[in-house]
């Protein structure tokens, strides 16, 4: 190429080149902080950005070099920041180079009179108020509003909001004889730096407005709605195993925190339907709430397929037991489908609605318990009320006949009272039974195992002598170890003929279980547990347990043993003849379940 050439070549490339350049006057509250953007909202769009950024301070003449980034960022602002930042930012829009500059003027103001960088925190959903006020002296000024973004700000565009407008999601002017505005319906997104620039002739400054959006706390059930998950069996020991512990676990752990309550009173309770209403609601308990019922439950962690092992175990042993569950609940509560679901297959439960009439739900709870324990007991709730949104009912019945048959003709007998007083009772007698009973050390007790129909045996704990003191420390040694250990060594005794006697008994006992509840660690029941898997609609005020209730009644006949709703025990005593005619624990065992279904203690017949 010649030399003219080069020269037309020159001279286009100059032709082809604009300057644009934007400046502003910025004043800044000393300590706060600034970003300033070479971007400008009425520049050009252009291809293969390129930015350079330069300082001249007040004190120098000479410009320094700042960064090559899209934005200039400061978090404390010193005197020291004051000056001319200059970003000169350069590209092409098609054929064209194209250069913009971008000039701040930055003063640094440490007067009281300038408005400091304000925070405003919000809740998403609620309406931002930002202020913007700055101190002029002239009457005519212009404002506007900013929005730091990743590279560049981005200029607002508030709406007029007068009184009669409908007012909708967005920036609106508040025109309260400043520039403030408010942002309605705000998101977390909207959180940011927001700048105000008020310019009164040539005169510019800025005031700085952080906005915090805070997210609102996600629904309460958000995340825990997921149906109870599938039994997974790749265990080392089966699910059946697993829950025989755990239900002996539990009645022990009963048993420990009831016979304290009144330790001289016949005390009677069915840890099989504790655990059985308990485990129900647990189908719809999720996250620390499971957790804790399983701890109170005396289950493993994760334990999933426990609903499944109990149908399994209400299958085994429904020749002498007979359980069910029901679901009572308001009209104004929504069920979990899957706990609606997964409650029919595994407890057999299906949900019925409370009406408005709290007698009519008193009668139509008790009229279910009445049918489900042959009318053995005919009222397990003294009221409902109205408040109530959820009851679950469980209701097990137990009819075990003694496989060897004691005199049709009763004897009374002299029973001894812990006070050592004698009472005369009728009793169950034979002078010929054939039973297996041995003193068990671990107990320091004289035990007597009664075998019952149905793979069943009723066991009399009987202490060494009549005193409180003998029968609190039998109840201290009976730990879930020791009476596992018990039923597996009776079972290997050899049946011996003995002379037994044993008191007729009748026991009818309701126990209170708020207090209870709390003592093997399900007090979180009563303050706001996690029941998403029941209640996916949990809102600020989600259900909470308020009562708990249980009753046991225990017939000690010539036929054998008859129980409903909770649990029945019996008794035990001595060599070549076996009497309980003192106080006595017993303990209504299944074999089937390797657990008690009722557990008692009887002081006076």
């Amino acid at each position: 190429m010649n030399h003219s050439g080069m020269l037309c070549y020159t001279f286009l490339l100059l032709l082809l080149e604009f300057v644009i350049t934007f400046s502003v006057e910025v004043i800044v509250p000393k300590g706060s902080g600034l970003t300033l953007s070479c971007q400008h909202e009425k520049a050009p769009k252009l291809m293969d950005q390129t930015f350079k950024w330069t300082f001249r301070s007040r004190d120098s003449v000479s410009p320094v070099e700042a960064g090559d980034s899209p934005a200039w960022s400061m978090q404390r602002i010193k005197k020291a920041h004051e000056g001319e930042y200059e970003c000169v930012m350069e590209g092409y829009t098609g054929e064209s180079r194209v250069k913009v500059s971008r000039m701040y003027n930055v003063s640094v103001e440490t007067t009281s009179s300038f408005k400091q960088w304000t925070v405003v925190r919000v809740t998403e959903g609620d309406v931002a108020d930002l202020s913007c006020s700055p101190h002029f002296n002239r009457s005519e000024k212009k404002g506007d509003w900013f929005r730091e973004t990743g590279e560049a700000l981005q200029q607002l565009e508030p709406l007029d909001l007068n009184e009669e407008d409908e007012v909708r999601d967005g920036v609106y002017w508040a025109r309260a004889n400043d520039f403030s505005i408010k942002i309605y319906n705000i998101k977390v997104q909207d959180s940011g730096m927001y700048h105000c620039q008020v310019q009164a002739g040539a005169e510019t400054r800025t005031q700085l407005v952080e906005l915090i959006v805070e997210a609102l706390p996600p629904p309460r059930c958000y995340g825990h709605t997921d149906p109870w998950e599938l039994c997974d069996e790749d265990r080392g020991r089966t699910a059946g195993a697993i829950l025989s512990e755990s239900l002996t676990d539990f009645s022990t752990k009963l048993y420990s925190q009831l016979r304290t309550v009144k330790p001289t009173h016949n005390m009677l309770f069915s840890p099989v339907s504790i655990a059985g209403v308990l485990s129900h609601l647990l189908l719809g308990a999720r996250d620390e709430t499971r957790k804790m019922m399983e701890d109170g439950l005396s289950l493993p962690r994760g334990f999933s397929c426990l609903h499944k092992a109990l149908k399994t175990l209400k299958e085994d042993t429904q020749e002498s037991l007979d359980m069910a569950s029901h679901i009572f609940y308001s009209q104004d509560q929504i069920l979990s489908e899957a706990f609606i679901n997964q409650s029919m297959e595994f407890y057999e439960a299906s949900p019925g609605k409370l009406t408005d009439d709290n007698d009519q739900n008193l009668k139509m709870i008790n009229d279910w318990v009445a049918k489900k324990t042959k009318n053995k007991i005919l009222k397990l709730l003294d009221s409902v009320d109205s408040f109530n949104q959820l009851i679950l009912v469980n209701a097990v019945y137990f009819l075990g006949k003694w496989k060897l048959k004691f005199d049709e003709k009763s004897r009374p007998a002299s029973f001894t009272k812990l006070d050592g007083d004698m009472v005369n009772v009728p009793t169950l007698y034979s002078a010929k039974y054939k039973l297996s009973m041995q003193f068990v050390s671990s107990l320091k007790a004289q035990v007597g195992a009664f075998p019952l129909t149905g793979r069943n045996r009723l066991f009399i704990l009987v202490p060494v002598t009549s005193s409180l003191k003998d029968l609190q420390a039998v109840e201290q040694r009976m730990t879930d170890t020791v009476l596992r250990e018990m039923a597996k060594d009776m079972a290997k005794v050899e049946p011996t003929v003995a002379e037994v006697t044993l008191p007729k008994l009748k026991l009818d006992i309701s126990t209170d279980l708020n207090g209870l509840i709390g003592d093997i660690g399900m007090g979180e029941l009563f303050n706001e547990p996690n029941l998403c898997g029941l209640f996916p609609e949990q809102t600020d005020m989600p259900v909470a347990l308020s009562d708990a209730r249980h009753r046991a009644t225990l017939s000690l006949t010539e036929s054998g043993v008859e129980a409903a709703a909770a649990t029945s025990l019996s008794f035990a005593r001595s060599f070549p003849s076996f009497s309980a005619m003192q106080p006595f624990i017993l303990v209504l065992w299944s074999d089937q379940a390797s657990s008690p279904l009722f557990m008692g203690r009887v002081t006076q017949p």
